[in-house]
């Protein structure tokens, strides 16, 4: 059987994380999407990140992202991580506002280095409302009768 067709015998678990999860996860990776509405549309747009305590920040230009989001702007952030092989993956979604980082010299020594070329001087801050984070986990039944829900590595 190959990992496409149905497994009767396949047990699935669902899991809340809980919030300190949650931001252990965040920390780990280091692009997430920032969902946002501009000019009346919904965007998703890849950024680098950083945790910074329990907020997120990333580095942007002088784009209409940052008019849109500099001044408190409602935000969605998300990462997540799957195996489609072992169908197995986890989500964070952090739901929040926007603000520009109006004195970033704390965030100079930063590990955050934007992908996107060009100049990225201006700091985004979400500051969350709400951490939430959930996990799946597919896994068939081995020889030994044992099973173990995946839960998102250290």
């Amino acid at each position: 059987m190959n990992g496409t067709e149905f497994d009767p015998d396949a047990h699935v678990w669902i899991e809340e994380l809980e919030p300190e999860v949650c931001w252990r996860l965040l920390a780990r990776r280091l692009l997430g999407r920032v969902g946002f509405v501009a000019d009346g549309e919904l965007l998703v747009l890849p950024v680098n990140h950083h945790v910074d305590g329990h907020s997120i920040v990333f580095r942007t230009g002088r784009t209409s992202m940052f008019e849109v989001l500099r001044d408190g702007a409602r935000v969605a952030f998300e990462i997540d991580e799957v195996d489609a092989f072992f169908e197995t993956g986890w989500s964070v979604l952090i739901k929040g506002t926007a603000n520009e980082v109006t004195e970033p010299a704390h965030l100079a020594g930063s590990p955050l280095h934007p992908w996107a070329p060009g100049p990225r001087d201006h700091w985004i801050r979400i500051v969350p409302e709400s951490v939430t984070g959930r996990s799946i986990s597919r896994q068939r039944s081995p020889t030994d009768g044992h099973l173990l829900p995946y839960m998102p590595p250290d």
